[in-house]
């Protein structure tokens, strides 16, 4: 099994809705699973349509919720509705440890994380419990703040610290511009900055502001991410010396 991380370093960029979109694109060639690392705002399983979870952990595993063949689990399944979660950061971070090594997947090919924006306690446990990141996915919009807060996200996911373990794919790019219902494309969220010379970092997306979004939006990046991480597109040639891998997390 591969794992993403999708991270960001501001809230609002559309983080989230990458995540699920880029679930569905994938699950058309692999077998996907989705899981929300959010401890204090999970809303992925709510966009992702997975609303119905009972039975989801016992007392030695969770459970995901299958939807439409994709797999999905998040902290929403444990937490009441409108229940701030007031937790410290060493209690977030152990839930986080817990599922990662705690979800029981059937059979996935590729894990996709959705870490919460910034650079904090959650996504500082997904770097310091999986030894090895098979991706790292950025996704900002075109502003000054966002993109500043991107590269903060960078520098920590590059940084020796971590150098080694996660190799970063590049960056998704959202509402840069919007969608108008005659075709044509206005801009939208940007400060006329070229994302790509910005972070040093390829956009293999970008992803207008429009109603409704479609998997067909995502196809690319998709792609670009399976064979990323190694994966094997229909029509590809596989590697004679591939090897696959498995997620391994630290007890």
């Amino acid at each position: 099994m591969k794992l993403v991380m999708v991270a960001s370093g501001k809230g609002g960029t559309g983080k989230s809705t990458t995540v699920v979109m880029l679930g569905r694109a994938l699950s058309r060639w692999f077998r996907v699973g989705l899981l929300d690392l959010d401890i204090t705002g999970p809303n992925l399983a709510r966009m992702a349509g997975a609303t119905d979870h009972e039975d989801c952990f016992d007392e030695y595993h969770f459970y995901p919720v299958t939807v439409d063949g994709i797999q999905v689990f998040s902290p929403s399944f444990l937490i009441p509705e409108e229940v701030a979660v007031a937790w410290s950061g060493d209690q977030r971070k152990e839930i986080i440890h817990e599922l990662l090594l705690n979800v029981k997947w059937d059979s996935l090919d590729l894990l996709l994380c959705d870490s919460p924006p910034g650079t904090g306690d959650e996504i500082l446990a997904v770097l310091e419990y999986v030894p090895t990141i098979d991706g790292a996915l950025v996704v900002t919009n075109s502003t000054r703040e966002a993109l500043d807060d991107a590269h903060r996200l960078v520098s920590l996911l590059t940084s020796k610290r971590f150098i080694g373990k996660v190799r970063v794919l590049g960056v998704v790019l959202n509402m840069e511009t919007m969608l108008l219902p005659d075709g044509s494309e206005v801009k939208l969220h940007s400060d006329g900055i070229n994302a790509e010379e910005d972070l040093n970092l390829p956009v293999i997306a970008r992803i207008p502001f429009k109603e409704p979004l479609l998997v067909e939006d995502f196809l690319g990046a998709a792609e670009k991410v399976a064979r990323g991480v190694g994966l094997t597109l229909p029509g590809d040639t596989p590697k004679e010396d591939e090897v696959p891998s498995g997620v391994v997390v630290k007890p």
